[in-house]
């Protein structure tokens, strides 16, 4: 895949269902995410947006096809606004998606036939009063729409304990399973491709909830075949990896790096390697993502194993990275804190 983030200049990568954009070059992560929402807003760009992509708009294309917009839905989750927009009664969010297609549902059709009658007896009492102070005058209730009703009555609380709250109120970590729910609805509504594009997620869920959310986009990516995730994010997420989403990580550094299978991966580490590297393979893709966001990059680095240092300069000599500045600041332990850690 191909995505245009500047006129005739593209960042490629190969495509899966789940895919991890890490690492310091937060200018490209930035310009990746710009991309993908001006693409999604499906609309002609302005005069200024131009001069940053061209005449020709943003181009994305998947194996040499040029993708169009409106073939494609793309959700964000980058705050814990955007989380809350997608359950709330907002403009083309999910949950009002999802009431939308109820307008058809017969038991509230046949609820709403009697609100109907309903309003026509209140207007024949109206009537009858009106006439005793008018020949001329009457009156005519306006009959009640399932439009109507979404749009004037219906408000949305979320209940916890014995409270009902307004979803404002609420934190973002208490929408999770609503949005995956909502998700799966529309997908069954409306099946079409789906990117979800998960920006900085560990800045406003939790590490139990990120972990809820990728689970449950997995799930849907497997079911439907319609979901495609981008995880973006400086520092790699802190959930369960397998050694299948090596190939799926895209590192960002000076430039666009992408992991090899898993096997390839682990043959070349093994061959540049100071000794033999005895750990499982679940163990090696661990110790990969506590330092991808590290490659590439001459920074400091504290609060790692050494051999977490020795992995990391490994994989820059192997992507070809040039790191001279690489400086750590590890501490060993004294007899008697390794003794504490022993008893």
């Amino acid at each position: 895949m191909k995505v245009e983030i500047e006129d005739n200049k593209f960042i490629e990568f190969d495509e899966a269902d789940i895919l991890f954009f890490y690492g310091q070059n937060q200018k490209m992560a930035q310009d990746f995410v710009r991309s993908l929402k001006r693409f999604a807003n499906k609309k002609a760009l302005t005069d200024l947006e131009e001069l940053v992509y061209g005449e020709n708009g943003i181009e994305i294309y998947r194996n040499n096809q040029l993708l169009k917009a409106g073939s494609i839905n793309i959700h964000f989750l980058k705050d814990g606004s955007s989380l809350f927009e997608e359950v709330s009664f907002e403009k083309n969010s999910l949950m009002t998606e999802y009431l939308a297609t109820l307008a058809e549902n017969m038991d509230i059709n046949i609820e709403l036939q009697k609100i109907e009658n309903h309003l026509l007896k209140i207007e024949s009492i109206f009537n009858q009063h009106l006439e005793k102070v008018s020949n001329n005058i009457s009156s005519n209730l306006s009959s009640l729409t399932y439009t109507e009703l979404l749009k004037n009555n219906i408000f949305l609380s979320y209940a916890s304990g014995s409270h009902n709250f307004p979803l404002e109120m609420m934190d973002a970590n208490e929408f999770v399973d609503e949005y995956l729910a909502l998700l799966e609805k529309n997908l069954e509504n409306t099946p079409k491709e789906t990117w979800i594009t998960l920006v900085n997620l560990a800045s406003f869920l939790t590490v139990e909830k990120i972990q809820v959310l990728i689970d449950g986009l997995i799930r849907l990516a497997e079911e439907t075949r319609l979901i495609h995730i981008f995880i973006i994010s400086q520092i790699p997420l802190r959930i369960n990896y397998r050694p299948d989403d090596i190939s799926n990580t895209i590192i960002l550094a000076d430039e666009l790096c992408q992991m090899p299978d898993f096997d390839s991966f682990r043959n070349s580490i093994e061959s540049h390697y100071p000794g033999n590297i005895d750990i499982t393979d679940n163990q090696l893709c661990q110790n990969f993502y506590e330092i991808a966001a590290y490659i590439g990059k001459n920074c400091i680095i504290t609060g790692k194993s050494y051999q977490d240092i020795v992995l990391l300069k490994v994989l820059n000599e192997i992507l070809g990275f040039e790191v001279s500045g690489l400086t750590y600041n590890l501490k060993e332990l004294t007899n008697a804190e390794r003794a504490y850690l022993d008893s």
